[in-house]
């Protein structure tokens, strides 16, 4: 359009430029005007009307972008919210785990305490009976080397010969009748 105003300018012959405003170019004007008005409907068809269309197709697209976002972002939101139900689901299910594991260790724990405890009350059992029956075998070797130097002594003593059988029992129910009381 500036190349129009440009070659108007020229025809005129005027030093200053074409000026639409001055009354004595009106003539000017009015033909400025009848070429705009003619070329507008062919600015609209093949100017206007692309870059509008264009335009038309640009938001469109910038809308159905948007539509596209708003669809992933709630899918983005629905998934984490199954992530995060899941992981509830796991960590539930890991403290269980860790719970039941916690109390097979301590019911292992208890019951290797008490097998040791019962070990160990065998053991004992064995250990006194062990004592008891070696008591009893020294208390014997030494209620028989009681009866023999009480013979002994009683035969010197009495200085003859105290060795019947009938001596003998009779020095080891004095003996086994002590043993008892004390």
């Amino acid at each position: 359009m500036l190349g129009l105003l440009a070659f108007l300018a020229e025809a005129e012959g005027t030093a200053g430029g074409f000026n639409p405003l001055d009354p004595h170019q009106w003539g000017t004007a009015f033909w400025t005007w009848v070429i705009f008005l003619v070329a507008l409907p062919l600015m609209i068809k093949f100017v206007f009307g692309p870059i509008a269309r264009a335009l038309d197709n640009l938001d469109q697209k910038v809308q159905e972008d948007a539509k596209a976002a708003e669809r992933a972002r709630e899918e983005a939101e629905a998934a984490k919210a199954r992530i995060q139900e899941e992981l509830a689901g796991l960590k539930a299910k890991q403290e269980a785990l860790l719970a039941e594991a916690r109390a097979k260790a301590d019911a292992l724990v208890r019951e290797q305490q008490e097998k040791a405890k019962e070990e160990a009350a065998r053991l004992l059992e064995r250990a006194r009976a062990a004592i008891d029956q070696e008591k009893r075998k020294a208390l014997s070797e030494i209620r028989a080397e009681v009866v023999d130097l009480t013979i002994r002594t009683a035969g010197k003593v009495l200085e003859r010969d105290v060795d019947d059988e009938v001596h003998r029992s009779f020095v080891q129910e004095l003996v086994g009748g002590t043993g008892r009381e004390g």
